[in-house]
């Protein structure tokens, strides 16, 4: 977390394990200390038998692999106790599901699921002590001039004094700046922020072997980067690390990945965040999620087929053909809501079509069936995209799917939505669907939902959603 060598990673990971564990074994005293002393209270005392304790072991092992994948571990020396708090609270609700999941699939229900939740509020909050008893020690240990770095920047653009001056106010990095290096003549001599610029690049080899800096920092642009192409061979041929501050990969940064297949580097683009954990979670709370609102859903379902069939006849259900994640098509269904050739009648409509955009909507559109009505006021129409979620083409939480001919007049930037799954809900429903008369906004909303996407905001929309269907907001 807070040093960089492998060893310091293995003790703060063992710290954590810990904690974790110590945090599993402190709840288990208070559970059965106060919790079944109550006298309303229907738990039996907790008894530590050997699964029990196989359980706890491998929940802590598991704590400390989620929090790894969420960047625990990682070069923390630009890092801030609030990041720290952050990933343990992130970590936190994936441990919790996982938890509950465990036990519920190794069939131990003698641990009462609200044991779990006392175990990781107490256990966040240990953690958090942790975090803070571990940078006051960092920080005592660098202010005493031990675990810190002597590093030279390249590069004496906007770039290089924003970071100099970022490292100056965060003393508490243990970074040394022993000089900058420049690519104009000129500079040489001059100060940025009290840093000299000892030197032009050029002269790499010499000033490694002269002043023996750890780290390299680049901050020029990378369409400078054929003038440095020397210093990184250099820094290879010697083993310096060097760290890369550039206008590079743009606001994508936080979505690169670097591997080495058969002796290839290969660098990778994600535009959307691919961590496996989240992804894995996600779709568990689709299946789950899925499963669950088609055992609420199906009586309704049952009504809304007979009430199509009695009213208009077959069929009851509308082949919807879409486009799914990365353009690929697939078929769903809806409940039908319009007549039989609504498809033929849409032409004659163009007119009167009310969003400004590849989609089409007009209010009180004159094919919709009378049943219709009801069922999309009630939004039991797309009840039978459920079984597109439970069959993975789709996802609870995503932005809206796009039909094939809505697709051939997506302007460039509206494609990247379509990078992740389409889904039954997302930002554009809570946010009144039928508000949005302008595509671009509807999009806006979408890409929007893409950038910040995390669990927790899927579980918001999520809980946004459920009143504006019990309440017939937002649908026609």
């Amino acid at each position: 977390m807070i040093w960089r060598p492998s060893s310091h990673k293995r003790i703060v990971q063992v710290a954590d394990f810990i904690s974790i564990l110590f945090g599993f074994v402190i709840s288990y005293v208070i559970w059965n200390q106060f919790i079944v002393n109550i006298k309303t209270t229907r738990y039996s005392p907790l008894v530590l038998n050997e699964n029990h304790i196989l359980i706890l072991f491998l929940l802590s092992y598991l704590f400390v692999f989620i929090l790894q994948e969420n960047g625990a571990y990682s070069y923390q020396r630009f890092t801030s106790i609030l990041k720290e708090i952050s990933i343990i609270l992130k970590s936190s609700v994936y441990a919790v599901m996982i938890a509950v999941f465990l036990s519920y699939m190794l069939g131990e229900k003698s641990i009462a699921r609200s044991y779990f939740t006392i175990s990781f509020i107490l256990i966040v909050f240990i953690l958090i002590i942790e975090k803070i008893v571990l940078f006051k020690i960092a920080n005592f240990v660098r202010n005493s001039g031990r675990n810190r770095k002597r590093i030279i920047i390249i590069g004496t653009g906007s770039r290089a004094r924003k970071f100099i001056e970022t490292v100056q106010s965060n003393k508490s990095w243990g970074l040394d700046i022993i000089g900058i290096l420049t690519g104009e003549i000129d500079n040489v001599g001059q100060e940025i922020n009290g840093i000299q610029v000892i030197d032009h690049y050029s002269n790499f080899q010499s000033i490694l072997k002269t002043i023996n800096p750890e780290e390299i920092i680049i901050t020029i642009s990378t369409k400078r980067f054929d003038q440095i192409r020397d210093v990184l061979e250099i820094c290879e041929r010697e083993g310096v690390t060097v760290r890369l501050n550039s206008d590079f990969f743009g606001r994508i940064t936080k979505n690169v990945t670097v591997d080495k297949v058969y002796g290839l580097n290969i660098i990778s683009f994600n535009m959307v965040k691919q961590s496996e954990i989240d992804l894995f979670l996600k779709r568990f709370i689709d299946i789950v999620g899925s499963i669950v609102a088609i055992v609420i859903f199906f009586p309704f379902m049952i009504v809304a087929a007979v009430g199509i069939w009695i009213t208009d006849g077959k069929p009851v259900l509308y082949n919807w053909k879409v486009i799914g994640i990365n353009k690929k098509p697939f078929k769903s269904w809806k409940f039908r809501t319009m007549v039989k050739n609504a498809d033929e009648l849409k032409h004659r409509l163009e007119g009167k079509n009310e969003m400004d955009g590849p989609v089409f909507k007009i209010k009180d559109d004159p094919r919709i069936i009378p049943f219709g009505r009801w069922l999309r006021k009630w939004s039991i129409d797309e009840t039978p995209q459920l079984f597109s979620v439970l069959k993975g083409d789709m996802s609870l939480v995503g932005p809206r799917p796009a039909g094939p001919n809505e697709l051939v007049r997506y302007d460039s930037w509206h494609r990247r939505k379509l990078s992740i799954k389409p889904g039954i809900t997302c930002l554009w429903q809570i946010n009144g669907r039928n508000e949005i008369s302008n595509f671009d906004e509807w999009v806006k909303l979408d890409l929007e939902y893409i950038d910040n996407w995390s669990l927790l905001l899927d579980i918001k929309i999520l809980l946004k959603t459920i009143p504006s269907v019990i309440l017939g907001r937002g649908a026609r």
